[in-house]
């Protein structure tokens, strides 16, 4: 009878160790609590036995679709999806014996979100970076059971990896304060805006440079680059090229998302600033490659308000305004791309905090913006204004704007204009909002110390806090300006 028995037990062991065992598996990117982008052909893909066959069911198909394991026993496939729903669903895959299944999906809008350490700082913010209003959000998380974030493991690798760890989490109190603050704000105003769930893929990395996020092949073509110090380790993480691409990125960049949020160049300050917007202009044109969905849109976040200087990690002073500068180029070369202005969000005593508290606008703006050129919502005024043309006349400067046709906020006091005359420096300019038809309002700017102004500039500081917005509220993006050689005084 004890014979039957074990032989029996010993049969039904043997029947079940290949599931047991483990060969089929999904990508460590998918699983249970994730968020798929609704109303495509979302990507599914995992490990199995060289040469299997894997079929892949959900709960919103009728039929399964299959995928046979290459070589290494790697799968692939797209699963149409419906459109969002806040009803959670279950997606199933087999082989052979093997079954395995993802649980409490949910189909709605999915981001990918990178950048340095303002993209990667959480809600329950660091040692001595606190998060505004932080306390509220995590305490009514609940509120937001449509948001789910994944985020992607730190590592780094000289050649593309096949795949990246992470875990999808739901939001709750318990939760919430470890999701990156930025794209906590932006996903849940996006949830309640568009009334779906939202999914947030953070692969940020703190002090990373834009090198780092670049590929081996882009970076082949900048002189000033030495990819072998990516193996090098004398040289710090943050700094090796092309790692956080290959080991972070590339595998990522299979998830199927809506759009790409930005968030970095603190750590370019002092390096390659010049070449910033070439750069991140390159590299998102990988990044939309690698994503194979077309023009996605990408959003980039203007560098906060900081007195960058020398002796903190090798930082130049008066950088900060170029890479701005940079970053607003940049969003106008790359096609279906926005900048999201921040310079007003800093108090005075963050000036040596290069981690500012005030994640909730940024994250808000972002949703403006997202409405505006992902979602069809073009009514949304989302834009900052920003510099149009300069003339001078009468030894005044008067300067127009995109973006600002119904007028200004915070006239009463204007701070951050600066005009220069030929050979000269800056000096204080002051500042007055007119009307001018049809172009719509201008700042017309001036001082006795320059009576032949031919450069102005605005905000031009690494730190300046800016105190004129557009009627949507928005900051007027930094600038700086001179006067073509022709129209100046003879």
């Amino acid at each position: 009878m004890k014979k039957t028995f074990f032989a029996l037990l010993s049969a039904a062991l043997l029947a079940v160790m290949p599931a047991l065992a483990g060969d089929l598996k999904f990508s460590s990117l998918l699983g249970d609590n994730m968020v798929l982008q609704q109303q495509t052909d979302a990507r599914i893909w995992g490990t199995a036995a060289k040469g299997a066959t894997v079929r892949v069911s959900a709960s919103w198909l009728s039929e399964a679709v299959s995928a046979k394991a290459d070589a290494k026993g790697r799968w692939e496939l797209t699963l149409p999806t419906p459109a969002a729903t806040f009803e959670p669903q279950t997606i199933t895959a087999e082989s052979g014996a093997e079954r395995i299944q993802a649980s409490n999906v949910l189909i709605g809008e999915v981001w990918f979100c990178s950048g340095q350490s303002n993209m990667e700082m959480t809600l329950g913010g660091g040692m001595g970076t606190p998060v505004e209003g932080a306390l509220d959000e995590i305490a009514m998380a609940r509120r937001y059971k449509g948001v789910r974030y994944l985020a992607v493991k730190k590592d780094r690798a000289t050649e593309p990896k096949e795949d990246a760890e992470g875990v999808w989490e739901e939001s709750n109190p318990n939760t919430v304060s470890r999701f990156s603050a930025v794209g906590w704000f932006f996903a849940t105003r996006l949830s309640d805006a568009l009334d779906v769930p939202v999914g947030i893929i953070n692969a940020s990395w703190g002090g990373s440079v834009i090198e780092a996020w670049m590929s081996r092949e882009l970076l082949a073509g900048c002189p000033d680059v030495d990819l072998s110090k990516a193996s090098d380790p004398q040289t710090n993480d943050m700094y090796k090229p092309m790692i956080m691409y290959n080991a972070m990125f590339k595998p990522a960049s299979r998830y199927t998302v809506a759009g790409v949020i930005w968030y970095q160049g603190e750590s370019n300050i002092s390096i390659a600033c010049y070449e910033y917007a070439d750069r991140l202009t390159a590299m998102a044109a990988q990044w939309r490659k690698d994503f194979g969905r077309g023009d996605i849109p990408f959003l980039i976040v203007e560098l906060p308000p900081y007195d960058y200087y020398d002796g903190q990690y090798g930082l130049q002073d008066g950088h900060g305004p170029i890479v701005r500068e940079q970053q607003f180029l940049a969003s106008q070369r790359i096609p279906n791309a926005a900048i999201i202005g921040t310079n007003d969000l800093a108090y005075d005593y963050e000036r040596t905090q290069v981690h500012p508290s005030q994640k909730r606008q940024v994250g808000e703006r972002l949703c403006y913006m997202a409405l505006n050129k992902a979602y069809g919502y073009s009514a949304v005024p989302a834009l900052n204004p920003c510099f149009k043309t300069m003339r001078v006349e009468g030894g005044q400067v008067i300067v127009s704007f995109d973006n600002a046709r119904a007028g200004f906020l915070g006239v009463d006091e204007i701070r951050g204009f600066e005009i220069a005359g030929k050979g000269g420096g800056f000096h204080p300019a002051q500042a007055e909002v007119r009307m001018s038809w049809p172009g719509g309002m201008t700042v017309v700017l001036s001082t006795p110390a320059v009576p032949e102004p031919v450069s102005v500039r605005y905000c031009y500081k690494d730190f300046e806090v800016g105190t004129l917005k557009g009627a949507n509220g928005l900051p007027l993006i930094p600038f700086s300006a001179t006067l073509p050689e022709e129209k100046r005084f003879p």
